[in-house]
């Protein structure tokens, strides 16, 4: 269901560039929409990417939707490159590259706040384990000191 969503939001924004820019508006307000659209081709192309590593679709053969997705990415590639086309032709010189290299600089952001996210959840899992050792150990512990003084007569 993601990939249907963010195909939709790429061809929302999609329209809306297409359409401010055939009416002549100022390209400096449709950096938003310009954002919009390239995050949900990354958002579509990692869902892509996710489906095809997945197991259940190793499982289940894997060709169910194939070719719709593959139709999906090659209209938003052709639609990112109209995009840049407009963007080199109405916005101001170098617009276009330094978005590329802004997108590139936000990609790594996110890799990075992924990876750091990934590490946190990690820690958190190791330190659940090492109090669930505590935890049986001392109760085990505690048991056995237990069963030993009834089985002593002790207790």
């Amino acid at each position: 269901m993601a990939i249907l969503e963010s195909i939709a939001a790429a061809n929302a924004a999609y329209s809306v560039i297409r359409q401010a820019l055939g009416n002549g508006r100022e390209t400096a307000g449709l950096i938003s929409a310009v954002g919009k659209f390239l995050s949900a081709e990354e958002d579509v192309k990692e869902a892509v990417q996710k489906k095809k590593n997945s197991p259940l679709t190793a499982i289940a053969g894997g060709e169910q939707g194939d070719w719709e997705e593959f139709q999906a990415l090659e209209n938003i590639k052709q639609k990112r490159a109209e995009l840049e086309s407009y963007c080199r032709l109405y916005a101001p010189a170098g617009t276009w590259d330094r978005w590329i290299a802004w997108q590139n600089e936000a990609r790594k952001q996110r890799q990075a706040a992924k990876k750091a996210a990934r590490i946190a959840h990690e820690k958190k899992i190791e330190q659940l384990q090492v109090a669930a050792g505590v935890i049986l150990a001392v109760t085990g512990g505690v048991l056995a000191i237990y069963y030993l003084g009834v089985y002593m007569g002790k207790w």
